[in-house]
C-alpha cells in the first residue's frame, strides 16, 4: 500500500519504500543511509493486551515479529547523522520509547499528543527525533482530531489539504 501511495503521488524520486523484515537489514550488509525514517511500529509488548484477530493484525499490533528496540536500533543504523526519525505510538509506551531512542543515539526533539476529541484522553503520541542531536525536547500543542460536531478539526483539515498538494 505504501508503494502504491508513493506512486499515486508521484513521489518515487523522493521516497523509497523498503519491504523487508527490519531484523534482516544488518545481516544483508545494508549500508545505505537515509535522511528520514518514519515508523508506526506494533504498539503492544508481547504477552500484553488482548491477542485477537488474524495473524496480520496480531503482527501489526503486538511485538511478535519485532520489538520497539528492533525498530529504533535499525532506524538509528540506517539514518544519516542528524537525520530525522518520526514515530506514531501509544502514550502508555512513551517512557520506553524515549529511553530506547536515547540508547540508540536518536535524541527526542518534538512530542505531540493526539486526542480524538478535546475532552478525551490522548490515544496517540507523535514523536520526532534526530540522530546524534543535542538534548532539547519541545512538547507541542495537542492535536485534536474531531470537533464538537464530530467533523475533522480545522487543523486536521489543513494537514490533509497540505498533503494533497
Amino acid at each position: 500500500m505504501a508503494k502504491r501511495s508513493v506512486s499515486m503521488n508521484n513521489m518515487q524520486d523522493k521516497i523509497e519504500i523498503i519491504n523487508e523484515d527490519i531484523k534482516n537489514l544488518p545481516q544483508k550488509g545494508w549500508t545505505k543511509k537515509f535522511d528520514v525514517v518514519v515508523t508506526n511500529p506494533p504498539y503492544k509488548k508481547l504477552n500484553t493486551g488482548l491477542l485477537s484477530g488474524d495473524e496480520k493484525n496480531l503482527i501489526s499490533r503486538h511485538e511478535i515479529k519485532c520489538t520497539l528496540e528492533d525498530i529504533v536500533s535499525t532506524s538509528s543504523n540506517i539514518l544519516k547523522d542528524y537525520g530525522s526519525f518520526y514515530m506514531v505510538h501509544k502514550p502508555e509506551r512513551l517512557v520506553d520509547i524515549l529511553l530506547v531512542m536515547r540508547e540508540n543515539k536518536i535524541e527526542p526533539k518534538e512530542l505531540r499528543f493526539v486526542y480524538p476529541y478535546k475532552n478525551d484522553k490522548s490515544n496517540l503520541v507523535l514523536i520526532k527525533g534526530v540522530k546524534c542531536g543535542k538534548p532539547f525536547l519541545k512538547v507541542l500543542d495537542p492535536l485534536i482530531v474531531y470537533n464538537e460536531n464530530n467533523e475533522y478539526s480545522d487543523e486536521i483539515l489543513k494537514i490533509y489539504e497540505k498533503g494533497a498538494k
